[in-house]
């Protein structure tokens, strides 16, 4: 996931500065959540713990916020104006499947607040990590067929 994130900033980087600020949050987000694999005792709530927990979780939020409150909607009309029927259903299709994603992080939030026991944090930050890796690659063919498409005749 990692290696996907990196490869989608080299990609995009440049292209638009909304998107490179978006895209550097996805790769901190990403670095958040390997941190976390990496850890060897997630179940004992700790002061530290709790604060990467909810460092991470505003993270989230705030990355998923900005898909949708800035992007999606924005590339999909980019796709419109362009008349790329194409396009815009794909995106609208790829937009279902980051629905779903945005739906397993909200409840990802509301399960991991200050109070909440920890013993399934592991097994439920392996399962929102591959649902991650999912979005990310939706939200990636998202740019590519509805923003990057377009460039060309952006500039031409």
């Amino acid at each position: 996931m990692l290696d996907q994130s990196s490869d989608a900033l080299q990609r995009w980087k440049g292209f638009d500065q909304a998107i490179d600020r978006w895209l550097d949050e996805r790769h901190e987000l990403i670095v958040l959540l390997s941190n976390f694999a990496a850890s060897r005792d997630l179940s004992h709530r700790t002061p530290q713990l709790t604060d990467r927990l909810q460092a991470f979780i505003s993270l989230l939020i705030d990355y998923i916020s900005a898909g949708h409150f800035e992007f999606y909607q924005q590339l999909i009309e980019e796709g419109r104006e362009y008349q790329d029927t194409g396009a815009v259903a794909t995106g609208v299709r790829l937009l279902k499947i980051i629905d779903a994603s945005t739906q397993q992080a909200l409840e990802f939030e509301s399960r991991y607040d200050q109070s909440a026991p920890l013993t399934d944090l592991a097994a439920d930050l392996s399962e929102l990590a591959e649902t991650l890796a999912s979005r990310f690659t939706a939200e990636d063919q998202m740019i590519s067929i509805l923003h990057d498409a377009h460039l060309a005749r952006k500039t031409g």
